[in-house]
């Protein structure tokens, strides 16, 4: 991590120190690359279009839309947000999906980002497991000059479940802003 990116993060962590207060324990989204990385046990599921791709993470019924081609929207006009604006393209066989318009996100545990950081991910089909079942591989990597001094990069698994379901899990962002709010005022701290 930059000097920058470790204050940062050790800014926040001060702030939620002895508190079990998290975005997730608030009904917030992980956001990018939080919730690609780690949904826990959270089923996703795959939405295939011809100019657009869904993903829905069921943890937070976070969604995640990755267009294609002339579907994608000018720089100018994207919106910064916890999951940013995906753009994919194939190569060969391989999903590429680039992400930027990330907002900072010092909260997510292992890949706390600035809103300069950018993140490719590349998918892949990759074999069966031992009852047949398809397994999907991503390769990950952020980018971010605030907050570390090299690319991150980590890889996940996943397996496929034949009938899956995602299932609702409703929850407001808003309650996690104004809770980072209230307790930076009690301690009398600015918000990271």
């Amino acid at each position: 991590m930059t000097p920058e990116g470790k204050a940062r993060v050790d800014a926040y962590n001060k702030l939620t120190q002895g508190t079990d207060d998290s975005p997730y324990a608030w009904c917030t989204g992980l956001g990018m690359p939080a919730s690609m990385m780690g949904s826990g046990g959270y089923p996703m599921e795959i939405l295939q279009g011809k100019s657009q791709m869904i993903i829905v993470y069921e943890a937070m019924d976070e969604l995640r839309r990755i267009y294609f081609g002339a579907r994608n929207m000018p720089m100018a006009d994207r919106v910064p947000s916890r999951n940013g604006y995906s753009s994919g393209r194939w190569e060969g066989d391989t999903l590429v999906v680039e992400t930027d318009n990330l907002v900072d996100q010092v909260d997510q545990r292992n890949t706390a980002h600035s809103d300069q950081a950018t993140i490719v991910e590349r998918y892949k089909l990759d074999g069966t497991d031992a009852q047949g079942r398809r397994i999907l591989a991503v390769e990950m990597t952020m980018t971010d000059p605030v907050f570390y001094t090299s690319p991150v990069v980590s890889t996940k698994r996943w397996v496929e479940i034949p009938n899956g379901h995602a299932l609702p899990y409703d929850c407001p962002e808003t309650k996690w802003l104004e809770r980072i709010e209230e307790i930076a005022a009690k301690k009398g701290v600015p918000v990271p």
